[in-house]
């Protein structure tokens, strides 16, 4: 069968592709001073009355223009029928997909109309078609480091120099390109600290499950593994078709992963290929490995434990793109960009429109558990491009995402290290800040008891919810907890915060004049009204804390 053949079959009986939709003209003209080749392959619409472009193609070499033409004819048709892009739907319908599969990821990335992708199955005589949808492949997005990281430790230099040809070997074996390694050194006193932690962590466990009290346990202190060095490694993110295949080389690791990720929905998909791939053999040499992920570089290493950084090993894009500093691959491996879900930090200028839509999607991605922060950040860039269009704001936002957590390490560590907080400084033209938006943990009704809060979200038991520890903290349900625990995510506004500063609250969608005290402490009337509580949370948690061992009993 040719193309045209394959078009009039299809345009015979439309309802293979969907229920109720009807043919409006086979061979559409265009006139050519709008840019297209005259003839649209076929023109129909939906049930619901809109607008539908169907681009049939039979050959590779055919479909490559397919979704070029499409964006053309989402045009043409606008501006020949006078339509809006809302009334406009198009279906990339082709028999062959090996050429088009990327081009039409891409269209499906880069366009607001909704495009769908189907292969056509013409049976052997030529006589019906059957239809495949077809799902699109993540395209190249640029740099993009995965979120699923690996942690090795190394007893000395001559053991890490090892480290580090081993991964070079290992990941060209694997056929990975693109990826960066962080070697970090560890404080002069490092070693002695985590022995001694480890060793009353042990004694402490010992007098908590030991038969004989406490006094008559003897303390035997013991001497653990010297580690100087950390390699972190990071790769550029894999597509699931890349991990799959390099995976299908052992058949029953394949099988595994596949029966493993059924029922995964595709993020959690993508992290278990990633590890399994890691896992995959050759394995790099290691004196000792633990996972990795952006909280814990940011926090335990570079924080609580103190590792300084010593160099970025630079692989594949990484090395070839002179203009990408370290401080920005750190930044990124922190998870800066929004994949750790926890952090995020940017610069935008406001006249550069892809700078603002970059943001917002690092903010989705950084705020998917945290829906109200989330709609109140994009509504403040919308805010503020529109007031000053020709300036800029420096965005910097921390949402652990911890639940119960938050509240325990707030009053364990009388610090704002696991303080849900964002700021977004708003600058003019002339480069003076004129605008400060905040976002802030504010009371907001009356929290439940723990114990209720355990058997809504924990099955009742205090051991799941300290599982969360296996995870750096992180609660998905975090918005839902908070609303429980009797607090909420706020934003608020200074104007002229050089000067004569204004402040202002955003409450149910309008910003409110707001008195207050400098400094602010919005959460202290929380503590002292719900002390009861506050000290069972830290009761509770602080029991099954033993210096970086968690009791998930």
């Amino acid at each position: 069968m040719n193309e045209a053949a394959i078009r009039d079959l299809l345009a015979a009986d439309l309802s293979v592709l969907e229920e109720g939709m009807e043919l409006v003209k086979i061979e559409q003209y265009i006139p050519k001073s709008l840019g297209t080749r005259n003839f649209l392959d076929i023109l129909a619409k939906d049930r619901t009355g809109q607008w539908v472009i169907i681009e049939v193609k039979k050959t590779n070499a055919a479909a490559r223009q397919a979704a070029h033409e499409v964006f053309k004819y989402v045009d043409a048709i606008q501006r020949y029928f006078g339509v809006r892009k809302d009334e406009i739907r198009a279906i990339v319908a082709s028999v062959e997909w090996t050429e088009l599969l990327v081009p039409f990821s891409m269209l499906r990335n880069e366009t607001s109309i909704a495009v769908e992708g189907v292969q056509l199955l013409p049976d052997i005589f030529g006589k019906s078609l059957g239809i495949r949808p077809i799902e699109p492949v993540q395209v190249d997005q640029g740099r993009y480091l995965a979120p699923w990281h690996e942690l090795n430790l190394y007893n000395d230099e001559a053991s890490l120099k090892r480290g580090i040809a081993s991964y070079d070997h290992c990941c060209k074996a694997k056929g990975i390109d693109n990826y960066v390694l962080l070697v970090l050194k560890a404080a002069d006193d490092f070693n002695e600290k985590a022995s001694l932690a480890l060793n009353l962590a042990l004694q402490q466990i010992a007098e908590n499950f030991g038969d004989g009290a406490p006094e008559e346990i003897p303390i035997h202190f013991r001497q653990f593994d010297r580690f100087d060095y950390i390699l972190y490694f990071a790769p550029q993110i894999l597509s699931r078709e890349f991990c799959l295949a390099v995976l299908a080389q052992h058949p029953e690791t394949f099988e595994e992963v596949q029966a493993c990720t059924e029922d995964m929905d595709t993020e959690a998909e993508l992290c278990t290929l990633h590890e399994n791939l890691y896992d995959f053999d050759p394995c790099p040499h290691r004196d000792r490995f633990e996972i990795g992920y952006a909280s814990k570089l940011s926090q335990k290493l570079l924080i609580d434990e103190e590792w300084t950084i010593e160099r970025v090993e630079r692989r594949g894009t990484f090395a070839r793109n002179t203009l990408l500093s370290d401080k920005a691959i750190i930044e990124e491996l922190k998870g800066a960009t929004g994949s750790s879900r926890q952090s995020f930090k940017r610069s935008v200028s406001f006249s550069n429109r892809a700078h603002i839509a970059s943001a917002k999607e690092g903010l989705t991605e950084a705020l998917l558990t945290n829906p109200a922060w989330l709609a109140q950040i994009k509504r403040v860039l919308d805010e503020a491009s529109a007031a000053w269009p020709d300036g800029s704001a420096r965005i910097n936002l921390f949402g652990p995402s911890s639940g119960i957590f938050t509240l325990y390490y707030i009053a364990t560590e009388g610090s704002d290290s696991h303080l849900p907080q964002y700021e977004v400084a708003v600058f003019d033209a002339a480069e003076q800040l004129v605008s400060t938006y905040f976002g802030l943990l504010v009371p907001d009704g009356q929290p439940i008891a723990l114990q209720p809060l355990l058997d809504k979200y924990y099955k009742g038991r205090i051991g799941d919810l300290m599982f969360l520890a296996s995870a750096g903290f992180f609660e998905t349900r975090d918005a839902d907890v908070m609303d429980d625990l009797g607090l909420a995510y706020r934003t608020f506004r200074v104007d002229n915060p050089k000067g004569a500063a204004k402040y202002f609250a955003l409450k149910d969608d309008r910003w409110r004049p707001l008195s207050l005290t400098v400094p602010w402490q919005p959460l202290q009337p929380y503590f002292d009204e719900n002390s009861s509580l506050i000290n069972e949370i830290v009761s509770a948690i602080g029991s099954r804390m033993h210096a970086g061992f968690h009791d998930m009993s």
